[in-house]
């Protein structure tokens, strides 16, 4: 069944990110004088031009030895109140908006207009001096998964270098641009967000040559007006796409299958993956419950049959995205397996644990509508004892937020979870709607985490399945670890 590639040599085996040994040759190597220039900066401090800097921070309250400590605006906190402390604990030097000096501490002040400008502009200088291929991936959901696989797939040719954790925005993915060195022969960046805009600007820095968007849902429909305002924004990503550059879209997704033939995409290749068309299909699916997903993967002259690590339909079209990327990037069928095969999901992204009552399914991290309806699959195909499901709310719905909070609890009517546990206000128009829909079930509301926390031990069952689901504002990662715990 499967053609095997070329077998992973040395460089396969280390892990992604590896250095060639001994220290790191940073892309974030500048001088002062190549920093300012680089941002479009003024100098104060002319004795220090030639002084290197070895990283970035934003948070004065970390290392700041050797780096350059951009002071970014927030909505609750201006950084530009702690340039001082961040040169006395040894930053080389400061980019800052305001005219006025800091006095005290030694170190270079670079003047720009705007500091989160400045950001964006170093981290597309430090791009650009990257030799190696970027895959930068987007979507509606899935798209942290997707990074994972697709790392783990390149990792087993190429020393890769990933997003990590919730990097994936405007200050989040210049930091990862920082961590780029001359060891990395790979990098996949996960873009995220939630208004028009953010993504052209982020593949402005991360200059893409290989474009995956997952699909297009209705996460952040608030400030999109419409499943179509999403599809434009995240088509974003092709606007800084490098030129030949490849476009790898679900093309089981209607309004991603719109884009075949875009302008926006003549001069380079598209790659469409599915389960009923495109180049690259999955094909005699078979679900093993919480034990993963099995399946043949074949298209663009290859075919193998993979066993995905987690479970849901979801997971199988997350592997053929990194399978399309690793097929793009010279990789063969036994590379790509193994990368599918050997891949971790990110902390509470999917995460399967025992526990002396049962199994936990923990995808805390984060929710929107589209992923809390796969999440609901995954635990009705568990094929252990009951199903309970803890939900919290899902943000950025807007006027669509009650109709789309119904949706999820009718379908954890539709799948057959036995007991809803729903925790905070927007969840408990999941469970009005799930009450109205469920046959044998039934449903409890707790107000907090912390009320959960107390009441929920005594539902427990031996042998419950349970699925912890909200976004991310929640924090339901509590009643994760607290299940755990038992």
């Amino acid at each position: 069944m499967s053609r095997a590639g070329k077998t992973p040599g040395r460089k396969g085996r280390q892990r992604a990110g590896a250095a060639f040994g001994g220290r790191r040759a940073k892309m974030m190597d500048l001088t002062v004088k190549e920093t300012a220039e680089a941002v479009k900066g003024r100098i104060k401090g002319e004795e220090t031009l030639s002084k290197r800097i070895c990283g970035v921070s934003t948070d004065s309250r970390e290392d700041s030895s050797g780096k350059l400590f951009i002071a970014i605006k927030g909505p609750r906190f201006d950084a530009h109140d702690y340039i001082e402390d961040a040169l006395s604990r040894g930053a080389v030097a400061a980019i800052s908006e305001r005219a006025e000096e800091p006095g005290g501490a030694s170190g270079a002040i670079i003047y720009v207009e705007s500091t989160m400008k400045a950001l964006a502009d170093l981290a597309e200088h430090c791009r650009g001096l990257f030799r190696g291929r970027v895959a930068a991936i987007t979507g509606s959901a899935g798209k942290t998964t997707t990074k994972d696989l697709t790392a783990s797939v390149l990792s087993q040719r190429y020393r890769t270098l990933k997003s990590e954790g919730n990097l994936n925005n405007e200050i989040g993915l210049p930091k990862m641009a920082f961590k780029l060195d001359k060891s990395h022969e790979a990098a996949v960046f996960e873009m995220g967000m939630n208004h028009a805009g953010e993504i052209g600007r982020l593949s402005k820095i991360a200059r893409p040559d290989i474009c995956v968007i997952t699909n297009v849902g209705t996460a952040h429909i608030e400030n999109f007006g419409s499943q179509q305002g999403i599809l434009a924004a995240k088509a974003e990503i092709f606007d800084f796409m490098s030129p030949g550059g490849v476009a790898v879209l679900n093309g089981d997704d209607p309004y991603l299958a719109s884009l075949r033939g875009d302008p926006r995409l003549e001069g380079g290749k598209t790659i469409f993956y599915g389960l009923n068309s495109g180049e690259l299909r999955a094909e005699n699916v078979e679900d093993l419950g919480i034990e993963g997903m099995l399946c043949d993967i074949t298209g663009q002259g290859m075919s193998f049959k993979a066993r995905i690590p987690l479970p849901g339909m979801h997971m199988v079209y997350n592997a053929l995205a990194a399978a399309a990327v690793g097929l793009e990037m010279g990789l063969g069928a036994q590379e790509i397996q193994n990368g599918i095969e050997s891949f971790a999901p990110s902390k509470n992204r999917m995460e399967i644990s025992r526990a002396k009552f049962g199994t936990i399914i923990n995808d805390s991290y984060n929710a929107n509508p589209a992923s809390m309806e796969a999440a609901l699959e995954v635990l009705a195909n568990s094929k252990e004892g009951r199903k309970i499901a803890v939900l919290g709310g899902m943000f950025e719905l807007g006027v669509h937020a009650k109709e789309l909070h119904e949706r999820v609890g009718r379908k954890a009517a539709q799948v057959g979870v036995d007991i809803l546990i729903c925790v905070g206000e927007l969840a408990q128009h999941i469970r009005s709607a799930y009450e109205k829909e469920t046959l044998h079930g039934k449903a409890l509301s707790f107000e907090t985490n912390q009320e959960c926390l107390e009441r929920i031990e005594g539902i427990l069952e031996t042998g419950d399945v349970i699925l912890v689901k909200a976004s991310r504002a929640v924090g339901l990662e509590s009643v994760a670890e607290k299940l755990k715990s038992l």
